[in-house]
């Protein structure tokens, strides 16, 4: 068991501006908390794909770096994407309603077969990454789905002070890191999600929680729950 006085040192694969409120109270109260992504993106130019009846975004990101090249989306064609911190960003930055959300954005699997139920025979477009996983496109007959590589994802390696509890938010992110940096034996990891913890599986590294819905309000949750930032002594 790792007791509260063992987490002084956090950290996280995001921006400070995207670490959520558990992890700011920790840090003032005294805690050290190193707030990095370790990943940057490029935009892919891409020429406008013919309307289909559904749009897909997997991310905020995916989002924004399309509607930097096409910003038209037909007043009929559906919008859906993984998770409601990203239908969220859609509604206030782009003023998009989102049709389908899918529940547990931190488990793609789980993800991908409620879309599929939702999307039925329609048609299908997935802007994303070039180094995308396809979770939600796969299993799609292709005459079904069209795909665009809108950004790329490129590794920004940072050498990272050893930490008690690291909190990685992506397999890209997971990988820039063992990169040129290597856990502290006793050190504690949690996960993104699936794809997240399966990376750091196959890299042997076993996280104590995998987040769900991939949510700032979840990761507080769990942060919370650890007992780590609170007043009274806790163990975890």
């Amino acid at each position: 068991m790792t007791s509260r006085s063992d987490i002084k040192r956090i950290f996280i694969s995001r921006p400070i501006s995207e670490v959520g409120t558990a992890l700011l109270t920790f840090e003032s109260k005294g805690g050290k908390l190193i707030a990095e992504s370790l990943v940057k993106f490029e935009s892919v130019f891409f020429d406008s794909p013919e309307q289909t009846d559904v749009i897909f975004f997997s991310s905020m990101r995916s989002a924004t770096y399309f509607l930097n090249q096409h910003s038209f989306i037909s007043p009929v064609q559906k919008i859906a994407c993984a998770g409601q911190e990203t239908a969220r960003k859609l509604k206030e930055t782009y003023q998009l309603s989102v049709d389908f959300i899918a529940s547990n954005a931190g488990n793609p699997s789980e993800g991908a077969v409620e879309f599929h139920k939702w999307l039925g025979s329609r048609t299908v477009l997935f802007p994303k990454s070039e180094q995308s996983l396809n979770s939600y496109s796969k299993g799609i007959p292709n005459h079904q789905k069209k795909e665009v590589t809108v950004y790329r994802t490129l590794s920004d390696l940072k050498s990272i002070p050893s930490c008690d509890l690291y909190i990685f938010s992506s397999p890209s992110n997971a990988k820039s890191f063992l990169a040129c940096n290597q856990l502290p034996e006793n050190a504690k990891c949690i996960a993104w999600g699936t794809s997240t913890m399966n990376y750091l599986s196959s890299q042997q590294i076993s996280p104590i929680h995998s987040l769900k819905t991939g949510t700032l309000e979840e990761l507080d949750d769990y942060i919370n729950e650890l007992g780590s930032f609170n007043s009274e002594a806790h163990e975890i």
